[in-house]
């Protein structure tokens, strides 16, 4: 388990990097080939048996776009935290490239607002609290669920796991969450059992538990449906069912590539360090947009042969970044 302390400053650190960094510097132009590296981006790049390093894409151009994403949410998370105070907030978090973006820029942000600016108020030095959660409205997958536990242990989260298809007395199942700390600055998971499988009633059984939380940070873009008109910060449609709690998007201009671009950077800049960076294991397999297991699939759009022509494989999701195909991952229930 991890402070979160810790873990926001070393994502302050990771960003600030990425900023600063020069687009002549982009992936693509770092290695083209496999040749000398011998670290642990090498061997997953090789194992996925991938012609270069990193695609053609991944380049100046990429670099410079993904950098002008990354200080405009930057920038809105900064604003955000003006106006609200940290334990007024939380953040959706289901381990998706989306929610991975967004929460370590969230904790980059967070770390500036309270110690380089010294703008928030924290009860004890060198702690921070931050809170997260996951309404499961699926069955997800083994590996998405088990990335999802290491990394909220990883980044520290106050994080709670609210399940609307899951009996409170089936505790058995491996859709059940674990986790422990031995306080409040370490990652923790809690979880709840909403009394009707429904996302607006996951969130009240939510927002009932933590009644300090009024606004919920959600990793939505805007080419993901219902996000086309949605603004920084929107109010629940309470009308239409939904809780009252105000909805915070912060990464709703970036694009697939975007997204890959940045978090495989921080994949490589963090490789060697004690902190390194991370993302679910599903990427690399060719899924693009993760569901539940009975609505998700591979990305046709990724299938390819293998270098003799003979079995079938996947490029990893982030090999063709297209905004268009990134869907095709996803499936009506019952037809995978």
């Amino acid at each position: 388990m991890c402070n979160a302390f810790y873990a926001a400053k070393v994502c302050h650190d990771l960003v600030q990097s990425f900023l600063a960094s020069s687009p002549t510097s982009s992936l693509y132009s770092l290695k083209s080939t496999f040749d000398k590296d011998n670290n642990s981006v090498l061997k997953l790049h090789n194992k996925l048996q991938l012609p270069t390093l990193y695609p053609s894409s991944f380049n100046a151009t990429l670099h410079e776009s993904a950098q002008t994403q990354v200080q405009k949410s930057y920038n809105d998370f900064l604003s955000v935290l003006s106006h609200w105070d940290l334990e007024q907030l939380s953040i959706s978090y289901n381990g998706g490239k989306d929610c991975l973006v967004q929460l370590i820029i969230y904790l980059a942000a967070i770390y500036q607002f309270i110690e380089v600016d010294r703008k928030g108020t924290q009860k004890e030095p060198n702690t921070i609290h931050v809170n997260a959660v996951y309404v499961h409205t699926e069955n997800e997958f083994e590996d998405q669920l088990r990335f999802l536990e290491k990394s909220v242990l990883q980044y520290g989260l106050d994080f709670t796991a609210v399940y609307t298809t899951i009996d409170v007395n089936d505790s058995a199942s491996s859709q059940i969450l674990r986790g422990e700390a031995n306080d409040s600055s370490q990652g923790r998971i809690t979880c709840l059992f909403s009394p009707t499988p429904t996302l607006p009633c996951g969130f009240l059984t939510y927002l009932k538990s933590k009644e300090s939380v009024k606004a919920i940070v959600v990793g939505i873009r805007r080419t993901d449906p219902y996000g086309a008109t949605l603004k920084l910060e929107q109010k629940t449609d309470t009308h239409r069912g939904w809780p009252d709690f105000m909805r915070i998007n912060p990464i709703l201009e970036w694009h697939t590539s975007d997204v890959w671009y940045f978090i495989k950077w921080l994949q490589h800049t963090s490789s060697n360090s004690d902190f390194a960076i991370d993302y679910c294991s599903l990427y690399n397999d060719g899924y693009t947009s993760l569901g539940g297991c009975g609505n998700t699939v591979r990305n046709p759009q990724l299938k390819r042969k293998d270098s003799k022509e003979k079995n079938v494989l996947f490029w990893p999701a982030w090999w063709i970044l297209d905004d268009d195909i990134e869907r095709l991952s996803r499936v009506q229930k019952g037809k995978v």
